[in-house]
């Protein structure tokens, strides 16, 4: 056992190896978004259903807005520096350190990359040097594999996912955030050495479609998920929450999993 291993097992959960983390960092660059304009509520209430492993969350709301009834696990989100209003969303810079981190007691850190982009460069030099600070502290670094702007095809196209896990994992990443593909996600895992969780993405158009695309992946060898609005802007956070935790943590079924979903609702 390390400092490493230590705090990877505040994240993922040692009977299964998977891991549900809720993001909550988006209010960065797209402000306060309906689902999260009272963070803290946001919260206190999915908290209070036990079923989130941890969080990812910039330093300022984890200072202000991050009060769990529990004891989640913590990502700090580390980078950051471009909003919607500004001329280009992928120029992000690294706005923490594993220094700060520490101090503010998180488990881990993320930085994203942003593969495609006018900025792919400098955002992968970042992540390699932040996994180089990561590994002078035991600190696990998940790297969250983004694309530019006009890349929605490159997100359905495996290959390009392959490319962005291995690309992550090289440059120093313990973990990889990345999109789902409906086909061939079992290569994009089988190219990459570290875990893979999938980023939830843009709003699905049900509940059902979520769990589909979580049942997917897993069934393809990803370790889990971390997502945002598909649950903080779900008509049934809780509910869905519950079945989500049922596919990563009970190995439910597709079928099953909108069965405890049902169930939730009409509690």
């Amino acid at each position: 056992m390390n400092g490493r291993e230590r705090r990877l097992r505040r994240i993922f959960k040692r009977e299964t190896e998977r891991s549900l983390v809720i993001a909550v960092d988006h209010g960065m660059a797209l402000g306060p978004m309906t689902g999260i304009v009272d963070l803290g509520k946001t919260v206190g209430d999915l908290d209070a259903t036990g079923k989130v492993d941890a969080w990812l969350i910039t330093k300022g709301m984890y200072t202000y807005s991050f009060a769990p009834a529990g004891d989640p696990g913590v990502i700090l989100r580390a980078s950051g520096g471009a909003t919607i209003a500004g001329p280009e969303l992928t120029r992000e810079g690294l706005t923490s350190s594993v220094e700060e981190a520490l101090q503010l007691g998180v488990d881990a850190v993320a930085t994203s990359a942003f593969l495609n982009s006018p900025y792919e460069h400098e955002t992968l030099v970042n992540m390699a040097q932040l996994a180089t600070e990561c590994r002078r502290w035991d600190v696990p670094l998940l790297g969250v594999m983004g694309l530019g702007k006009t890349n929605e095809e490159k997100k359905k196209d495996p290959r390009f996912m392959a490319l962005g896990a291995r690309v992550g994992a090289e440059h120093g990443a313990d973990i990889i955030k990345t999109y789902y593909t409906e086909t061939d996600f079992d290569k994009v895992v089988a190219g990459c050495p570290v875990p893979v969780m999938i980023a939830g993405g843009p709003r699905c158009d049900t509940d059902l479609d979520t769990l589909r695309m979580i049942h997917g992946a897993l069934q393809a060898g990803a370790r889990g998920i971390v997502m945002g609005r598909n649950v903080w802007q779900s008509a049934h956070p809780a509910a869905l929450l519950a079945a989500v935790h049922g596919l990563i943590h009970a190995n439910l079924s597709v079928n099953e999993a909108a069965e405890l979903l049902e169930h939730e609702r009409q509690r």
